[in-house]
């Protein structure tokens, strides 16, 4: 719709950003039969869920990035992890017509080498749309909160998912598959029959009976889960790695009842859908997730306006007054996503990520994987094909992050790649970025949604949907 036609119109709800978290309460506000209007200043949908070809990918760096949110980006072409980047992309540009290459040229680190890098992003663009390159990549945990959402609302049929098939840690320099049912247990040749003794009574014992697994969190409750795991199952070693960060994921301190409810969680999605505990979207999973719920939210009377910029928003004492390109409209309450705060600023966590798209499947063509490398800090790391149509065929890419400045964090997400490709395979382009969590104490009343966190799944999103849906919006289902 174009904004013109919306001048003078009063909503219920104004939501600024079509990221998950803003789809979701869109179209739960909406199927209340709230009035929605759901505007994006991109011309995409997915916000920071965004998945893009390779050419948006490279335009969002240069032109279509918040500065403030991800104010470094480094690209590599045709060149080692740990060579001198191409491009440093500390600054953005308005959106140009000139093509993405010379976009590009004005951020080369080395005009002598630039030849070579633009013939080698010319042969990548020949297969430009088959890219579904994720901003910020994440998995659906078989029985977590978006599976069971995507269900209820009845638009799960209208999302490809593949399984994860493999779940792999990396420990002294090799890359070691963690079992992930009773069958696997009992298969593995790298686990001794001690240990597989050890980790059949762990996953009996999270698996067991609701009231079973609130009595072992009753006794440990004040528990650190490392201590739990050592002093109970007797875990040390490599088998204590793989269940803390390759399947509770734990980064940091933790205590013994969240660490426990994140293992019951893992064994009880093993089953539900296949061997595997994770699922994985097709063609970009982020993205192709928040349009359902855009498109469910468009169903229930919804208003949707793309490629559309916000001049200004003016809080009065009956609700807000939003200016758009064209258009005036009137609103009861107005969600945003931080970048849509011009008063938004860092509050100091940072996320570092990766992008590396790779000459060859160098995990196999036809599987998924989640890696997981603990050094200090855990970094995540997620493998994909062309199986969930994420690269042409033939290629792959590894996605991998971690707490920390890129500064600081680089030299550790390298080392996780490193050890992942294991030399067989060339990367052809590497992204690295620096994200940092945007927020904004005093809002002006705003309702602001959340910036992309650490974690691996997509779980933490639809959990502050629901808080947000209960504090403000309470007659939502």
């Amino acid at each position: 719709m174009a904004s013109a036609e919306l001048d003078g119109e009063s909503f219920d709800v104004v939501v600024l950003g079509t990221g998950l978290e803003e789809a979701i309460l869109a179209s739960s506000i909406a199927e209340a039969g709230k009035t929605v209007l759901h505007i994006d200043k991109n011309p995409y949908y997915g916000g920071s869920n965004a998945s893009f070809s390779l050419s948006q990918l490279l335009e969002w760096a240069t032109s279509r990035r918040d500065p403030r949110q991800t104010p470094l980006v480094e690209v590599h072409v045709n060149a080692g992890l740990s060579d001198t980047p191409t491009f440093v992309i500390a600054t953005t540009q308005p959106i140009s017509e000139d093509d993405t290459i010379k976009q590009l040229a004005q951020y080369a680190t080395n005009p002598e080498l630039l030849p070579q890098a633009n013939a080698a992003l010319e042969n990548m663009l020949r297969s430009n749309r088959e890219y579904a390159i994720e901003l910020v990549p994440k998995v659906a945990l078989c029985r977590g909160q978006l599976v069971e959402l995507l269900i209820d609302c009845g638009i799960g049929e209208y999302v490809q998912f593949k399984g994860i098939e493999n779940n792999y840690l990396l420990y002294n320099g090799k890359m070691e598959r963690v079992p992930e049912s009773k069958e696997d247990v009992f298969a593995s040749t790298s686990l001794s029959l001690i240990e597989k003794r050890k980790l059949m009574k762990l996953l009996t014992t999270m698996n067991a009976s609701a009231e079973q697994f609130a009595d072992l969190i009753e006794g440990h409750r004040a528990e650190d889960f490392e201590q739990l795991l050592r002093s109970k199952f007797k875990l040390d070693g490599m088998l204590l790695d793989a269940v803390l960060y390759a399947v509770a994921r734990v980064n940091g301190l933790v205590g013994a009842s969240e660490g426990c409810e994140r293992i019951r969680k893992y064994v009880m999605s093993i089953g539900r859908y296949g061997r595997m505990a994770y699922l994985c979207g097709m063609y970009g999973g982020g993205s192709e997730i928040a349009q359902a719920f855009c498109r469910l939210c468009a169903v229930s009377g919804g208003t949707y306006i793309l490629n559309q910029q916000v001049s200004h928003i003016t809080c009065e004492s009956d609700g807000y007054v939003v200016r758009l390109d064209g258009a005036t409209v009137r609103a009861s309450r107005v969600v945003m996503s931080p970048t849509y705060d011009p008063e938004a600023c860092s509050n100091g966590v940072v996320v570092s990520r990766a992008i590396c798209i790779l000459d060859r499947p160098v995990l196999g063509e036809d599987t998924s994987a989640m890696i997981s490398y603990q050094k200090g800090k855990l970094v995540s790391l997620l493998y994909m094909t062309h199986a969930t149509m994420a690269v042409p065929s033939g290629q792959s890419v590894i996605y991998a992050w971690a707490t920390g400045s890129l500064a600081a964090t680089k030299p550790l997400l390298i080392e996780a790649l490193t050890q992942t490709i294991n030399g067989q395979g060339n990367p052809l382009l590497t992204m690295f970025t620096e994200t940092h969590e945007l927020t904004h104490v005093d809002s002006n009343g705003f309702i602001l949604t959340h910036s992309p966190d650490i974690s691996i799944d997509l779980d933490s999103t639809v959990s502050a949907a629901y808080q947000t849906l209960a504090r403000h919006f309470p007659f939502t289902k």
